[in-house]
């Protein structure tokens, strides 16, 4: 497999992370202002910024996807909400996001190469997976060390019981921890989502960036046939 198909990080895709983990810090900040908290687990925040970290992936590799993450938390460090526990957090969660995505578009373009829907649908699963697995880890660490269980169960009590979830010192280690998993796997689904959006306009597989396609068109092995079209 040739530079190309990995996601060379050279100058332009060194650029091109710095652009998007810019985009990704001033995501995360509007994210936090409109405060799009997830219902059950009200510390939980869903951030758009990943849209930056997700497109930067697709456009320009896995390898600048992971600067692009990192870039972004040493800004979350200066800029962002609960220093250092909240930009650690993301760290652990966009590394390991990015390590299940490449996992995932190897299985999807096993063959002879995969649409955008195939590649964004085993990345989605495979870097969701990953991902909460990966959080389940510090999380335990964080309620049990830093938090303390008892401030974490009176933060979600009233929530969970709005939905007939009763929660008390046996299970509440256990259900936040799996509502937890379950909020990084719709956080994944949403920028995905929102992503595969903006790479499916027609103009974008056939973007010319440094000198080459978008490396999500050259692993579809259509160099930039289409958005959504397997090769022929």
């Amino acid at each position: 497999m040739n530079g190309a198909r990995r996601g060379k990080l050279d100058t332009t895709s060194i650029a091109g992370s710095a652009l998007f983990s810019a985009l990704a810090i001033v995501l995360a900040a509007v994210s936090q202002g409109v405060g799009l908290n997830f219902p059950l687990i009200p510390y939980l925040q869903f951030d758009v910024g990943e849209v930056a970290i997700i497109l930067a992936f697709f456009i320009f590799g896995p390898l600048p996807a992971l600067v692009s993450s990192f870039v972004e938390f040493g800004g979350l460090m200066v800029f962002g909400q609960q220093i250092p526990v909240g930009p650690v957090s993301k760290l652990f969660a966009l590394v390991s996001t990015v390590a299940g995505m490449w996992i995932g578009t190897k299985i999807a373009t096993r063959g002879k190469g995969a649409s955008l829907s195939k590649l964004a649908g085993w990345s989605t699963l495979v870097g969701g997976t990953v991902r909460a697995a990966v959080m389940t880890l510090p999380n335990f660490y964080l309620i049990l060390y830093f938090y303390g269980l008892p401030a974490i169960e009176g933060a979600v009590k009233a929530p969970l019981s709005l939905v007939g979830i009763g929660i008390n010192d046996t299970n509440a280690l256990w259900l936040v921890l799996g509502f937890t998993a379950v909020f990084n796997v719709i956080q994944l689904v949403i920028v995905m989502f929102i992503s595969t959006f903006v790479l499916r306009v027609p103009a974008v597989p056939k973007m010319n960036i440094g000198g080459r396609v978008p490396w999500f068109a050259t692993i579809m092995g259509g160099g930039g046939r289409g958005a959504g079209e397997a090769p022929a």
